[in-house]
This record gives structure tokens, C-alpha cells and sequence, in this order.
């Protein structure tokens, strides 16, 4: 679709469009900070750390925009959306990461998160049209990328997390909530994971290797109710124990978007927090101080859901560029040659 300058200049379209659908929908834009003394304490999410030398004091670079926009949802600012620079340590370049990249995060009062699913359709629909009226093409719902023919009408396919699993791998979740338990079930199941030490483990290992390559490709897909061990800022599943109100959203099998029901309770959200804490001192990984004034602002929380998509990889797809380098000016492998 685009090439040379014009697929960097996608993804500044890509924003523009962003910004007119949300703003047309009676959203309001915030810009966020991106030095926090404090941040929230999620898993598989690691902060840069930096230093104000001036006051001795430590900061840590925002790994989303998240925490600071739900404070202003408590203060009553309503529906809101912010699209800011994130940062995450322990995370490698590559085709589709980034040193620092894009997030946009939008939140809407008095919904969940299956209303917040068909937000993202129209969205996305909005922006794709939006792009081939600025290229100067012929409109259409399928999106060409890297030789995929992607249907982004609406419905797209929508799963269950633990339907999948059962079917592609043989394990059901609901049965598997305990390490020892689980690793066992991965291991009658042929799955080499007897060296893995804790449940995040095996199941990021199981969504890599298994799930997301059997994921259909030729129409975006949702994936829906993920473990509430995976998923601290999110509301559980009323009829089903052990899981949250929580979906990722693929299209092309690229992880674009994840959305929760957000959670109202801020002592499930500070024992959530301690908990993460006292796993990472026991891993010895990389930690933080978690954000109090967060758990306080969730005394206040109204209840909403959120979502997260990368921008940049959103851009990829419009711009049909097979790697995250295309559409940057300037990618972090270029800065590190």
C-alpha cells in the first residue's frame, strides 16, 4: 500500500484518524506524564528506571498511560483517551517491539468490555478508510498485509481464552489454576516444560507456541476471559471462577489491542499489587514501588472498561510494512548501530 516516507506518514495519519473519531465521540484527550515515582505492578511488565539527581530521587518511565488516566476517571473527567510514548524493560527489538512505542488507551463509563470490543471495530474501520481516502485509493473492508487478505467488517471472530486451549492444546484452565497442576497437565500433553518454574511460564509459552499460530487470519480476532492471575487491574468473570473480564484482540495473528472491564476494588487491587511484588523479589526480577495514590483513586473508580493498542503496530497493518523499523524515523536498532 505504501513504501519509502509515505508508510512513516501512515502512521502519522493513523493518529490524526484517532484523534478525529474519538474526539467526534465526545471523548477527551489527556496528555499523560511520562516520569512516574511510582507505577502499577502488572505481570510481564518491567520499568526503565531513572534517576533526578537534582532531588535524589528515583523516576520510572510510564509502561502505559494507564495509571494516570484512572485518575482522573475517579476525579470525574469521563470518557478519555490519551496517545503517549510507552517504555517496557526485558523486552527485545524486533519485527513488532520497540524500544519505546505508541499506546493509545481510551476508557468509557458505564460499560464493559464487550461494548468496548465493537468500539475497536468501528475504530479501526474508521482509520482504514480513513488511510485509503489519504492514498488516494479504492476503498474497501479488506486490508492486504504481508500477502494476507484481512476482512475487517464487522463481526470479527470472537473466542473463548479457554475454549482454545482445550481445543488446541488439551488442557482446560478451569482445572489448572495451580502450577504444580498445570505443568503436570503440559507435561502429559508432550509439552517441554519440566524446566519452567511458575504458571505465567508455561501459559505465555502455550499462547507463542500453540494458541496464536492456530488463530484465524483471515479476519481480526478477539480472544476473550483470561486468568485473573494474568490480569490485576480487571473486573473477574461473574460465572467463571478464576478468570477476569479481560480480551487481546489479534488481527493478521499480531497482537494489536487489550481491553479489561475495569476493576472497582481497591483492596483486591493493592493485595493484587503485594502480590506481584513478593513474586518478583522472590524471582529477583526488576520491581517498583506500586502506585498507592492509584489504589486510593480505585475507592473512587466508577464503573468503565479500557483498552490498549499499540499505534504503531496498528500502522504496520495500514501501511503494510512487514517490520515495527518501517514505520518509525527512528527505529531504536538504528540508534544502537
Amino acid at each position: 500500500m505504501a513504501s519509502s516516507f509515505q508508510k512513516q506518514f501512515v502512521k502519522e495519519w493513523t493518529q490524526q484518524l484517532i484523534r478525529k473519531y474519538l474526539t467526534d465521540h465526545k471523548f477527551h484527550e489527556v496528555d499523560t506524564p511520562t516520569f512516574l515515582p511510582s507505577l502499577p505492578l502488572e505481570p510481564g511488565l518491567y520499568a526503565f528506571t531513572t534517576h533526578w539527581h537534582q532531588k535524589n530521587l528515583d523516576f520510572y518511565l510510564a509502561t502505559s498511560p494507564e495509571s494516570s488516566l484512572k485518575k482522573l476517571i475517579a476525579d470525574g473527567i469521563g470518557n478519555c483517551f490519551s496517545i503517549s510514548k510507552a517504555f517496557r524493560d526485558l523486552e527485545d527489538i524486533g519485527p513488532t517491539h520497540n524500544l519505546e512505542f505508541f499506546i493509545l488507551e481510551w476508557y468509557e463509563m458505564a460499560k464493559n468490555y464487550r461494548h468496548i470490543a465493537k468500539t475497536a471495530e468501528k475504530l479501526i474501520n474508521y482509520i482504514y478508510l480513513g488511510i485509503q481516502k489519504k492514498l488516494n485509493i479504492r476503498t474497501t473492508s479488506i486490508l492486504t498485509y504481508q500477502n494476507l487478505s484481512i476482512d475487517l467488517s464487522s463481526p470479527w471472530y470472537r473466542f473463548s481464552l479457554n475454549d482454545l486451549f482445550i481445543k488446541h492444546t488439551g488442557i482446560d484452565l478451569t482445572k489448572n489454576f495451580d502450577f504444580t497442576d498445570f505443568q503436570q497437565s503440559t507435561l502429559q500433553k508432550n509439552f517441554s516444560v519440566s524446566n519452567f518454574t511458575d504458571w505465567e511460564q508455561i501459559f505465555s509459552y502455550l499462547m507463542i507456541t500453540v494458541i496464536e499460530p492456530c488463530l484465524p487470519l483471515d479476519k481480526p480476532v478477539f480472544i476473550f476471559d483470561y486468568p485473573t492471575l494474568l490480569s490485576p487491574l480487571c473486573q473477574p468473570c461473574p460465572a467463571a471462577a478464576g478468570f477476569a473480564q479481560r480480551f487481546e484482540l489479534y488481527i493478521g495473528g499480531m497482537e494489536i489491542g487489550n481491553a479489561y472491564t475495569e476493576l472497582t476494588d481497591a483492596n483486591v487491587l493493592e493485595a493484587n499489587f503485594k502480590q506481584e511484588e513478593i513474586y518478583r523479589q522472590k524471582n529477583h526480577l526488576p520491581t517498583h514501588p506500586y502506585d498507592q495514590k492509584l489504589v486510593e483513586a480505585t475507592r473512587h473508580f466508577p464503573a468503565c472498561t479500557g483498552i490498549a493498542i499499540g499505534v504503531d503496530r496498528l500502522s504496520m497493518l495500514m501501511a503494510n510494512a512487514a517490520t515495527i523499523d518501517e514505520i518509525l524515523y527512528f527505529p531504536t536498532s538504528k540508534l544502537i548501530e
